[in-house]
């Protein structure tokens, strides 16, 4: 178990949140320079399952290959596998949301409360709860602080023109 302590926590939340920013970046560069949207495929290849589509174009195969990278910088400075998993399960968190979305037959774009704002927070939690990694009170803090900042970080990146859309 990863002591619960005022640095582990840290450590914990920054690697989620930077993870997703570092996935909000592609986004951003989608958005500004469209001629790298050829790059950057969905992950379901555009499946539909149902007349949905399976994920959708958010969860993509360069943003699954930036937390390999990421996962990989880790292994390398010396992170404890613990730390290094992170990015993959924000990945997998965001990939879960979107699979939530489309079963609810929302399409791109639209807000599903708790999930746009936390899938990646609650599947890193659930999973290192699960793993005997953190305490649930742990999680429980990282998941509140991400329901409080996540919103407010979207809303001024749309200001700035970083988002298309405030949520």
């Amino acid at each position: 178990m990863i002591p619960t302590t005022i640095n582990n926590f840290i450590i914990y939340s920054v690697l989620i949140w930077g993870t997703n920013m570092l996935l909000n970046v592609l986004g951003t560069i989608k958005l500004h320079f469209p001629s790298t949207k050829k790059y950057d495929k969905p992950i379901d290849a555009r499946i539909e399952y149902k007349g949905d589509r399976l994920i959708g174009e958010s969860t993509t195969i360069v943003g699954l290959i930036v937390c390999i990278m990421i996962s990989i910088i880790l292994y390398f400075v010396g992170f404890d596998f613990k730390w290094v998993i992170i990015p993959f399960l924000v990945y997998t968190g965001h990939t879960l949301g979107s699979i939530i979305k489309r079963r609810m037959h929302k399409k791109g774009g639209e807000f599903v409360p708790f999930i746009d704002h936390g899938d990646y927070t609650i599947t890193t939690g659930i999973i290192f709860i699960a793993l005997g990694y953190i305490t649930p009170i742990f999680a429980i803090l990282s998941i509140s602080l991400t329901y409080i900042f996540h919103p407010i970080m979207c809303y001024l990146a749309y200001k700035i023109k970083l988002r298309e859309r405030p949520y």
